[in-house]
């Protein structure tokens, strides 16, 4: 009898602004909504010039965003 592994769907998100909203659900928020709002910025204009769907920004590039 083989064993069948199925793999467990990512339950924080494939993204930095995905990953924070679950986690404001269970934990509380770990980013101000500003800062909320400039990830979803970036990750939307990455998607647009790589094509990445997942991708993890680091405080320091959200910060940088005016």
């Amino acid at each position: 009898m083989a064993n069948i592994i199925i793999p467990k769907p990512d339950r924080f998100g494939k993204t930095r602004s995905e990953q924070e909203e679950n986690l404001r659900k269970e934990w509380g928020q770990t980013l101000t909504d500003e800062q909320l709002d400039k990830c979803k910025y970036l990750e939307r204009k990455l998607k647009e010039k790589t094509g990445k769907e997942k991708n993890f920004l680091g405080g320091h590039e959200i910060d940088r965003v005016k």
